[in-house]
């Protein structure tokens, strides 16, 4: 699957490469961002990273784009079965999820068919919350995800952006 790149006005978002793995682990093995992931175990490592860039390329993730600020890596999001982003700790407080997230949203109802985009947030998840309500998703209910990072089951809110909505905003 080719993931094009994407430029916003600060970040650029780019295929994941075999040379980001070590900031991939630096960022995600923080239990601060992996305690807010479901599929990532703490600690992470170098084999789970090398495993994620394998799901990638064997296209099992959807489009996946790494997120750079001035040619650093400090994040990911992707667009798949649901939309899925994390960022380094950092990063966080400055606007960069949403406006990656924005650019992935936005590339995947263009060229995609798709008429409703789901997503989720563990509760307590504050920024990620604000992250979705930004881009107009909707909450939808409550579920349970089991937090691999945590070993426990987690509650967290399932969200939906539907294409109608999307065009709205920029209409």
């Amino acid at each position: 699957m080719t993931v094009p790149t994407l430029r916003t006005t600060r970040l650029t978002l780019r295929d994941f490469r075999e040379g980001d793995l070590d900031d991939v682990v630096r960022h995600v093995s923080n239990y601060d961002v992996s305690k807010w992931l479901v599929p990532v175990r703490h600690p992470y490592g170098h084999a789970d990273a090398e495993e994620f860039l394998a799901m990638d390329r064997a296209g099992d993730i959807g489009l996946l784009w790494m997120i750079l600020r001035d040619d650093a890596l400090v994040g990911a999001v992707s667009t798949g079965k649901e939309l899925g982003y994390w960022l380094a700790e950092p990063a966080w407080g400055q606007g960069y999820m949403t406006e990656a997230a924005q650019a992935a949203v936005d590339h995947t109802f263009q060229t995609d068919n798709l008429e409703v985009m789901k997503s989720s947030h563990f509760v307590g998840n504050h920024g990620s919350q604000r992250v979705l309500q930004k881009l107009g998703f909707a909450d939808v209910g409550a579920h349970v995800h089991h937090s691999l990072a945590r070993q426990a089951d987690v509650p967290g809110r399932s969200m939906e952006l539907t294409r109608n909505r999307w065009e709205g905003r920029t209409r």
